[in-house]
């Protein structure tokens, strides 16, 4: 009974401190940490980027689309009548309409703002008149059916001339076509 007042005897155990085992801990979970928040960047990234083309002022340029449906040049006059159908599938507005003279390459009508709203599956018919076309190199009468205008580089032996006719819309779609006077 020698032993029963003394304390036991502990023996020296060495341990990690509380210190070393955090700085470790949160080496760890900084590392993988980091892995999964650049792996989940660029997955956000990509879903942003989906997102992106339900945007309805991106989807709507995708889905606008005119049809020339008929050009008169008018006789006796310097008038051109475009008839456009809207086939897509969202409103669109014409912003400018340049007619080029193909064989010479004479503009008609340079980007005239027109400002013409074609509701979908309806159609519209656009007259530019004497303030928005230029027809200055007739030989006599300055007209759809003067020579100049009416044949390639005026001569009846080289063919009806031809030009090509393109709009812009708003959204920044462009659509063209080409026509010879009287006959499209």
């Amino acid at each position: 009974m020698k032993n029963v007042s003394k304390k036991p005897h502990l023996t020296n155990r060495r341990a990690v401190s509380q210190v070393m085992g955090s700085i470790v801990i949160l080496g760890i979970v900084t590392s993988v940490g980091s892995v999964i928040l650049f792996n989940g960047m660029g997955s956000i990234s990509a879903f942003t980027y989906d997102l992106s083309f339900h945007e309805k002022s991106k989807n709507e340029i995708h889905r606008e689309y005119i049809i020339f449906e008929h050009i008169r040049f008018v006789p006796n006059d310097d008038n051109i009548e475009i008839d456009l159908a809207n086939i897509g599938t969202v409103e669109s507005t014409i912003s400018n309409i340049t007619i080029l003279k193909i064989d010479t390459q004479e503009i008609i009508a340079n980007w005239v703002d027109v400002e013409e709203t074609i509701h979908v599956e309806t159609n519209q018919k656009i007259i530019l008149d004497s303030t928005d076309i230029s027809l200055t190199n007739g030989f006599l009468t300055q007209t759809w059916d003067d020579d100049y205008y009416y044949y390639v580089n005026g001569v009846p032996s080289n063919g009806i001339a031809k030009y090509k006719i393109s709009l812009t819309t708003v959204k920044g779609n462009f659509f063209t076509t080409v026509a010879s006077p009287f006959n499209t």
